[in-house]
């Protein structure tokens, strides 16, 4: 660990952050190399990697506007409804520090930040398939640098969608267990610590993406919806209704999409890209398309076609309205190289437009926005299918990326979280390719300074 470590500088303005639920965060890969249920492809050279990106809701904190006063920038989950605590931003040398291991070894985990700035861990799994899905919550307080045990969910469940909620419980809903996609949802009250059934999807989902919309509506979209030998994923969307705790259906995308990406845009609507229709193996369809919900109207409209067919991509909300897209496969081939490519969507123009590319490829990464406006993007699958411990930083002022601190291993799927003082919380992940062996270990990134 540097020296320079304790040597962190804080920024002057106090900065307001949402809080942020981060799952699983994050984009993963079956055939292309994340072995859901089980059944795995031809062995090859490889290591693994951790990703964040889409198995929950992101929200990136404000950014200081050129008074230096803080504004908010769009983000993926709604305001909430009673105020978020207040923190200086910190800035570091931008190394990786360790943390207290967690009490138990997982990986696919989902996230969710809570209004105390509290960290939920939520299930995951222990092995290579959902036969060892987790049923456990760790909570990580960043005051005490501790973890500690919560209630442990009703229902186990692998690869789960998360949101946290305006009024600061967590909705949890679908993943896989024992090869099974999951219709099952349920809600943590952080206030008496307890887990509470929210009813039924209408439709069985795993990694599905769950967007917190500005009316504190929770919309579920796509996943892996049949158990084997098909693993066909699904285009049906649905709602959750906190005030009612009801599930509704709404209109279905155009594609059945699993492993996209769900992103809220700054008036509202929910942009959702790439995906595949087979969620498991080497048959399935990638696409370059993306599509837009409008909640007003309860419907979808085509947006521009990205550059190259993703999925296991990651995707983050921009400080100007804009959302940043990067890296995953174009193919559910074994030997898909992962994409360095990265491209930004404009709402406002519907276009899509090239900048800088990664370092390296990197599918199933784990992105997180900074309060500052940059953009962190963690671990992943190289184009060997090497895990990587690299981390890279996309500066929107350049539109390029830059590499910084190191994790002290690969990891694939870790959870990711942003904290309410600007600094990142990695925890857990799969340390092989195979997912045969999981981590405890977690660490905290102090970024650089802009």
């Amino acid at each position: 660990m540097k020296a320079a470590m304790g040597l962190r500088r804080r920024a002057g303005a106090i900065l307001a952050i949402d809080a942020l639920a981060l799952a699983a965060v994050l984009a993963t890969a079956p055939a292309a190399f994340v072995w859901l249920d089980g059944s795995r492809p031809s062995p090859l050279a490889v290591d693994t990697s951790g990703g964040s990106g889409s198995g929950s809701a992101h929200s990136p904190g404000p950014t200081p506007s050129v008074s230096g006063v803080a504004t908010q920038a769009p983000v993926q989950t709604a305001p909430p409804a009673t105020p978020v605590p207040t923190a200086e931003i910190v800035y570091g040398d931008g190394t990786w520090d360790p943390l207290p291991a967690m009490p138990k070894s997982l990986w696919g985990a989902g996230s969710a930040v809570l209004a105390d700035g509290r960290v939920l861990v939520i299930g995951g799994l222990s092995g290579p398939n959902s036969a060892s899905a987790l049923a456990t919550v760790e909570v990580f307080d960043p005051k005490s640098n501790s973890w500690d045990a919560a209630a442990p969910m009703l229902q186990a469940r692998a690869y789960p969608a998360a949101a946290t909620l305006a009024d600061g419980s967590v909705l949890v809903a679908g993943g896989s267990r024992a090869g099974v996609p999951l219709d099952s949802a349920e809600r943590y009250f952080p206030d008496s610590g307890t887990w509470v059934s929210a009813g039924a999807m209408t439709a069985a989902r795993t990694e599905a993406r769950a967007t917190l919309l500005r009316d504190d509506r929770v919309l579920v979209t796509g996943g892996g919806s049949e158990a084997p030998p098909s693993y066909r994923s699904t285009n049906a969307a649905e709602i959750f209704d906190p005030a009612t705790g009801s599930w509704t259906s709404t209109a279905p995308m155009s594609t059945a999409r699993a492993f996209h990406t769900a992103t809220l845009l700054a008036d509202g609507e929910v942009l959702v890209t790439g995906g595949a229709s087979i969620y498991h193996g080497s048959k399935g369809a990638v696409v370059a398309t993306a599509e837009i919900y409008d909640p007003k109207s309860a419907s979808w409209h085509a947006a521009a076609r990205m550059s190259v067919a993703r999925y296991h991509h990651v995707a983050a909300p921009l400080p100007d309205g804009r959302v940043l897209v990067a890296g995953g496969w174009a193919f559910t081939t074994n030997s898909d190289k992962s994409l360095a490519t990265a491209e930004i969507y404009d709402p406002a123009k519907n276009t899509w437009k090239a900048t800088g590319s990664m370092a390296t490829g990197r599918a199933r990464g784990s992105i997180t926005p900074l309060p500052d406006g940059r953009v962190l993007v963690v671990g992943g699958v190289d184009t060997a299918y090497r895990v990587m411990a690299t981390a890279e930083i996309w500066d929107p002022s350049t539109g390029k990326w830059r590499p910084t601190g190191r994790l002290a291993a690969a990891v694939m799927w870790p959870a990711l979280a942003l904290l309410h003082d600007g600094r990142v919380l990695l925890a857990g992940g799969a340390v092989d390719v195979g997912a045969a062996h999981a981590t405890s270990a977690s660490a905290i990134f102090a970024p650089p300074a802009p």
